[in-house]
């Protein structure tokens, strides 16, 4: 055989075993689980109850066992059995980009069974939509409060398309149930209005129902790409575990101790929806279908609590849901969820709801220690609980010698509407971070934001997957997810003003959360978040500290308008007068510094009129409300953590002069002492830090303040400047400046005055690492 020959010989050889291995290829489950692998849970006396990945209405409702159990048929199977109590069900929804479906797909099902009983076993395949209908209605044709109008889409939860139901008459014996050809189909256009003809399909739902009065078994589920039923298929979606990356919350829910949960947040993550979220009348043959049944925020309790226990049948919760958008909202449906699949009593699970209306992330800084410590009580628009009982009262295990515990778990939701942080908006991320974490060491993080502008040069999606990446904090890319349902779903059904998700969206966004908590039987071990490690972002440290607080009347407050804050942080309530109002700092326009329509007489601690986290460390930066009906009531100021002041009077300095006080009329910021600095003269001082700042009183007749550090030039700096407002007029007053970016070490600093004579107040010292 010549080599010609032999090359064409391996040519045809090659082919033959690419069509084979093409005729083999492998089709993948697109179920998560089909082994029924069991959920790690701490009741052993119920082993088997909570299946990982697989949803169910009750805890009890189905239970996993081995094929070679004792309790089951004799079925050959690799995996797990589940059986399902009689009137029970057992689903799992995933949604079309996550199960890599895209429009002119279909898709099949099959699932092996027994059943005493013919046609006890139902096997059910759909595609899951958002409701869409003609026309628009008003929550006041119901009876409601809200007069305003909406178009009919995006009501309440998810609906079915019509689905492929399948059952067998076989009894005793094992059976095959199919369903194929379930079509990807959506139609409809990116709008406002609504429109009956829509179809807005964002997932596919596999169920498993037993509409017996006695048990039946499965085993072996498989739904596959394509118009062909798969049997026996090894393969399937890989698990999440994500849950490896909140090790202590995860050890506190498997093995049923209390935890704490405190989630963040805006109108869009408390569920603020517009129109609001109601219960629906969801059933599709009633007349009343999709029709609010109770006011979303009611004035009586009784109201919502009749409908918990009544009709959504959980009596359990009637003390723990403040309105109805607690109820719906994507960390409520999580918190109804972990009770199910943990078999958790809901005593045991706080769920402090710190997410409000309008809210940001810097906002929220003030109201930290405030929910941290529970020291506001339970009411529905603070945390998300009715009125009338105490913390205690609701959750005894979570006190220990009559204090509450500390939070377990920080969701971060942030649905951003105003973006009122920028820029460097996730520096008070980062801050929050180490806030918690400074406070609360145990303390873990979640960031599950609906960040619907992913992609843009101002979204939060990119900066806040690095942050957690830097901290090892679990990041659910729900943005991407909102981008990929584009091309099936009208962006206004999920979201009917075109930024609060509804009900439906909720449900969505809750199913990304819900794959944190999904923890194996055999869990690979943990891995701890990062505690404090090197910052990300140059104004983390300025969000990083304590809040002092400042209150009217002040002598802090100038005039009643004007204030020298403390570092680099601030927030504030203003009285406005109802009016739109502006913030200048150190005497310029402030951007990106929050609302200025807010007026307050007092402070609330998840929303303020201004907000400002992006100045120099260690220089003097005055706020000031230009408006002349407005006055400063509170001022929060952000202090940054391990800040040491050296008075004039600190045994620290080496100096002659001699120290006196003096009349501040801005209270006193850096003190109420000085010093003259005669020109020519210096002082010095030893300190430790990483950086520096130098504080001085500004005279119309001041000297150069000089200053050296390690006997290097660090700046000069004249001390003849005045502050001029924004009415002109000019003053003489306390500054300061600093000296960044040091080496932790024993600094040297020489300070001298040149030309004239200079008036010091002190220095400040700083310790970022």
């Amino acid at each position: 055989m010549n080599l010609k020959t032999l090359f064409v010989l391996m040519i045809v050889v090659f082919c033959f075993l690419s069509i084979g291995e093409a005729g083999e290829k492998r089709v993948d489950n697109l179920l998560q689980n089909p082994r029924f692998a069991l959920r790690k849970t701490f009741d052993l006396a119920e082993k088997g109850r909570s299946v990982l990945c697989w949803n169910t209405d009750r805890w009890g409702d189905v239970r996993s066992l081995s094929a070679s159990s004792n309790a089951s048929p004799n079925f050959k199977s690799s995996g797990n059995l589940v059986s399902i109590e009689p009137g029970k069900r057992l689903w799992q929804f995933a949604t079309l980009p996550e199960l890599g479906l895209v429009k002119g797909d279909t898709v099949s099902l099959g699932v092996k069974g027994y059943q005493g009983t013919g046609g006890a076993l139902q096997s059910r395949l759909c595609l899951m939509l958002i409701e869409s209908a003609d026309g628009s209605w008003s929550p006041k044709e119901f009876g409601l409060s809200d007069k305003r109008t909406f178009f009919r889409h995006g009501r309440g939860e998810l609906i079915r398309s019509p689905q492929l139901e399948t059952s067998s008459q076989k009894v005793g014996e094992e059976f095959v149930l199919e369903q194929s050809g379930l079509k990807i189909d959506p139609r409809f256009e990116h709008q406002r209005e609504s429109s009956a003809d829509f179809r807005n399909v964002v997932g596919v739902l596999v169920e498993f129902a037993n509409v017996s009065d006695k048990p039946v078994w499965i085993h072996s589920p498989t739904l596959v790409k394509g118009k062909q039923v798969v049997a026996d298929n090894g393969s399937s979606r890989g698990l999440p575990d994500f849950y490896r990356r909140i090790p202590r919350t995860m050890e506190k829910l498997s093995s049923g101790k209390p935890l704490s949960i405190l989630t963040l947040g805006s109108s869009i993550d408390r569920g603020s929806a517009n129109p609001r979220l109601y219960f629906y009348e969801e059933d599709p043959k009633s007349p009343k279908y999709k029709e609010p049944l109770t006011s979303a925020r009611p004035s009586r309790a009784e109201t919502l609590k009749t409908f918990l226990a009544d009709r959504e049948g959980r009596p359990d919760l009637q003390n723990y849901v403040g309105w109805s958008q607690h109820y719906f909202m994507y960390t409520g449906r999580m918190r109804r969820e972990l009770l199910r699949k943990f078999n958790y009593p809901v005593e045991n699970m706080l769920l402090n709801v710190m997410a409000c209306d309008g809210s940001s992330i810097g906002e929220s800084h003030s109201g930290f220690r405030e929910y941290a410590a529970l020291e506001l009580p339970p009411s529905p628009n603070p945390n998300g609980h009715p009125e009338g009982k105490s913390w205690k009262e609701l959750y005894p295990k979570l006190f220990r010698d009559g204090k509450a515990s500390e939070p377990d778990l920080v969701i971060f939701g942030h649905g951003h509407n105003e973006h009122i942080d920028r820029p460097d908006e996730i520096a008070a991320y980062e801050g929050a971070i180490r806030w918690f974490q400074r406070h609360y060491p145990d303390v873990e993080f979640v960031s599950c934001m609906w960040i619907r502008d992913k992609g843009s040069a101002t979204s939060m999606s990119e900066p806040m997957q690095k942050l957690c990446a830097h901290y090892g904090i679990p990041f659910l890319d729900v943005g991407q997810l909102l981008i990929d349902l584009n091309p099936t779903c009208n962006r206004y059904a999920m979201a009917p003003d075109g930024g609060h998700p509804g009900a439906a969206s909720h449900y969505l966004w809750y199913k990304q959360l819900e794959r944190v908590f999904e923890i194996p039987e055999n869990a690979v071990v943990g891995i701890p978040q990062q505690h404090l490690p090197a910052r990300m972002n140059d104004y983390s440290y300025g969000w990083e500290g304590d809040v002092t607080r400042f209150q009217s009347p002040d002598p802090r407050f100038a005039d009643q308008r004007m204030m020298i804050i403390e570092d680099c942080a601030f927030n504030i309530w203003s009285d406005n007068n109802k009016e739109m109002t502006k913030l200048l700092i150190d005497g310029k326009p402030a951007k990106d510094a929050g609302h200025g329509r807010h007026s307050w007489s007092k402070p609330n601690p998840r929303n303020s009129t201004f907000v400002h986290g992006r100045l120099s460390l260690g220089d003097r930066h005055i706020i000031e409300i230009p408006n002349e009906k407005a006055k400063l009531v509170v001022v929060d100021n952000k202090v940054c953590p391990n800040r040491r002041f050296f008075g004039v009077d600190a045994k620290q300095w080496k100096r002659t002069a001699e120290v006196k006080s003096f009349a501040s009329e801005w209270g006193a910021p850096y003190g109420e002492k000085a010093f003259l600095l005669a020109a020519g003269e210096s002082i010095e001082i030893e300190v430790e830090g990483t950086d520096l700042s130098i504080a001085w009183l500004d005279r119309a007749e001041g000297g150069t303040l000089v200053t050296e550090v390690n006997g290097k030039a660090a700046w000069s700096q004249p001390t003849n400047v005045a502050f001029t407002d924004s009415k002109g007029r000019k003053h003489f007053i306390e500054n300061r400046r600093g000296v960044r970016g040091l080496s932790f070490y024993k600094h040297h600093v020489r300070i001298r005055a040149k030309d004239k004579d200079v008036w010091v107040l002190g220095l400040f010292a700083y310790d970022a690492r």
